[in-house]
């Protein structure tokens, strides 16, 4: 009896049209992994979700797209489809957006200047349910946790405190916060400075990080 191989359907949506057709290539040279789709603009992936049911098992998604911030489309994609996997291809090496990346169900991140083959190793890493993360957002990302030295107790947070924290290691802003709570965007701002001090933080990004790394949220 002969079994039929199963192949990885994999879309990318990416802004730049070369590079997009490197990395198509490069997949649909593999046995295991096919390249149907690429999408230029967030608009035209939704398109092809809404009025399809043609879905992948993993899309590679850049996050400087034009007219839409990327991290917004994770957001959305997340909501819409829960189980699809989301690999992070992008050139940018910002600490903020590795970790809202993360925060937001990622499932990995890679730089564009990474070698092909580790392109092809993260896409089946994600494919096969580990990590895939560049060696510099690897090390980025330990450095931050290891920045807090070792776990420690906290001053205890309140119930809408915790509430506040766990959307902003979502991702969302502090208006989409209120929005989400029903409160005034002072409100949060003022619950902000009380998480920030408690966790001894001076920022969002710290605040993300040692929630992470303490298990807070």
């Amino acid at each position: 009896m002969i079994t039929e191989a199963i192949t990885t359907s994999v879309w990318i949506l990416e802004d730049h049209e070369i590079f997009a057709k490197q990395i198509r290539r490069l997949i649909s040279n593999e046995e295991d992994l096919t390249c149907p789709h690429h999408f230029s603009s967030a608009a035209d992936l939704f398109d092809k979700l809404k009025f399809t049911n043609e879905r992948p098992d993993i899309l590679l998604l850049d996050l400087g797209l034009p007219r839409r911030d990327g991290l917004e489309v994770l957001s959305d994609i997340r909501v819409m489809l829960p189980d699809l996997k989301v690999l992070i291809l992008s050139a940018s090496d910002d600490r903020e957006k590795v970790y809202r990346a993360i925060c937001n169900g990622a499932s990995g991140y890679l730089l564009k200047s990474a070698d092909p083959d580790e392109i092809l190793s993260g896409i089946r890493d994600v494919v096969h349910g580990t990590s895939a993360l560049s060696a510099p957002i690897a090390s980025m990302i330990l450095k931050g946790f290891a920045r807090h030295g070792p776990v420690t107790r906290i001053e205890p947070l309140t119930a809408r405190e915790v509430e506040v924290l766990g959307h902003l290691v979502k991702g969302l802003i502090k208006k989409e916060i209120a929005d989400e709570l029903n409160i005034s965007q002072h409100t949060v701002d003022m619950h902000l400075r009380s998480i920030y001090r408690k966790l001894e933080v001076r920022s969002q990004t710290e605040a993300v990080s040692k929630a992470l790394r303490q298990g807070l949220v």
